[in-house]
């Protein structure tokens, strides 16, 4: 699950936060600010311009709404057409031990490993696994997106498989998505660890991140390794390499997005970071926050600045706003759910440099979950009903990360 209930019994500061989504009279819909211009995304979305004006209080996320204004960039040809996800392979085919990568210059080369595959790695002389999903309508030798997503606590990646549904997108938008077993799991196995990840150089970090933090740093090298690895398989497009994850997979993409410049943009979901994102690696960062307002094991706080704050901890959306150079006002989406009354709201920074965009996404009273998954294996209640975090994340990073 994104971190095992009896976390919550250490002595950590959670503050919950419910309802704190902005008033009314300051949210249009996604749909007033992106109709009105055509948009640029990989096989051709929507981003656009209008919207009605709104002001908010002064301070932290406060703003004035005007149009969504509309980015993103060229597509990708893959041959073949779109096959449905049934078509792409249910069966999980094993590569072994050690596969390797593709040697400098060449990729694409192995074009046996199509749908969903379980991958062996070895890394640091330990042997690391992930599930990967490549599109059969995929030209292997075509660079393609690449998209890492990250389990939390006691799960799996084969868990994030499920709840993330990335697998019909990649179907949809001809991309490669990887979701990589944290240390001491096991998507075979069905192993959760209460410490998947190491989140963190060595600063606290807002929420129970801090307890459950794994010291053994070897995450990085692990990211790499499952890129040789893909390499050999699929053709990948290095601009546009992407990270999310859910609860310690928040955290970790957090992390990911501070140290790593060769991410282009990061999603976390239900996680936080560190009070201070002075010493990161990286320089500008697109980045799109997700967090439930009834969150009652990662306070919404550690992401919303609207969300009482835990001591210390600035608000995840207030640190990379302040990073990338954005202004403090925002433009507020409103996000509605399938099931009435699960709504969202979207803040958009304004003043973003264009390598650099900042949005956060809250919604109401949903708890430790995945916003939008149907199943969530392992979370702390249910996301479902809410608008999809997968749909909203790769939207954002056509648009903002191409």
């Amino acid at each position: 699950m994104g971190l095992h209930p009896y976390v919550i019994s250490c002595s950590v500061l959670f503050v919950l936060c419910v309802g704190c989504s902005a008033p009314d009279d300051t949210v249009a819909t996604r749909a007033s600010f992106e109709s009105g211009a055509a948009g640029n995304s990989v096989n051709g979305g929507n981003s656009g311009a209008g919207g009605r004006p709104a002001s908010g209080p002064s301070g932290g996320m406060s703003g004035v709404a005007s149009g969504r204004a509309g980015g993103g960039a060229g597509g990708i040809n893959a041959s073949g057409g779109t096959p449905s996800r049934g078509d792409a392979g249910a069966g999980m085919t094993s590569a072994g031990a050690g596969a390797g990568g593709a040697a400098s210059g060449s990729c694409g080369t192995r074009t046996t490993l199509r749908g969903k595959t379980s991958r062996t790695v070895m890394v640091g002389g330990m042997a690391r696994t992930f599930i990967a999903y490549l599109p059969q309508s995929l030209s292997p030798t075509t660079p393609v997106p690449l998209v890492y997503v990250f389990h939390g606590a006691t799960q799996t990646g084969a868990n994030m498989y499920e709840m993330t549904e990335y697998s019909t997108l990649a179907d949809k938008e001809n991309i490669a998505v990887v979701f990589p077993d944290g240390q001491g799991t096991s998507s075979a196995t069905g192993a959760g660890n209460l410490a998947p990840w190491s989140v963190s150089d060595g600063p606290a970090l807002c929420g129970a991140g801090t307890l459950v933090n794994n010291l053994n740093a070897v995450d990085l090298p692990f990211l790499d390794g499952i890129r040789a690895e893909m390499q050999t398989d699929q053709c990948i497009d290095p601009a546009h390499v992407f990270a999310t994850g859910f609860s310690m997979g928040g955290y970790f993409s957090h992390h990911i997005a501070c140290d790593r410049p060769d991410f282009r943009a990061a999603a976390p979901h239900s996680g936080a970071t560190m009070a201070d994102l002075s010493s990161c690696k990286t320089k500008h960062v697109p980045m799109i926050i997700f967090h439930g307002l009834g969150d009652s094991l990662i306070s919404a706080g550690c992401s919303d600045p609207n969300a009482p704050q835990q001591a210390g901890f600035p608000a995840s959306a207030t640190l990379w706003a302040e990073k990338n150079g954005c202004q403090s006002t925002y433009k507020t989406i409103l996000e509605p759910g399938s099931t009435p009354g699960k709504d969202g709201n979207c803040y958009l920074y304004d003043g973003c440099p264009a390598d650099g965009q900042v949005e956060l996404c809250t919604f109401a009273d949903m708890p430790h979950a995945w916003a939008g998954a149907a199943s969530c294996p392992g979370c702390i209640g249910s996301g479902a009903g809410y608008a999809s975090a997968t749909q909203l994340q790769w939207d954002f990073f056509k648009k903002y990360a191409w």
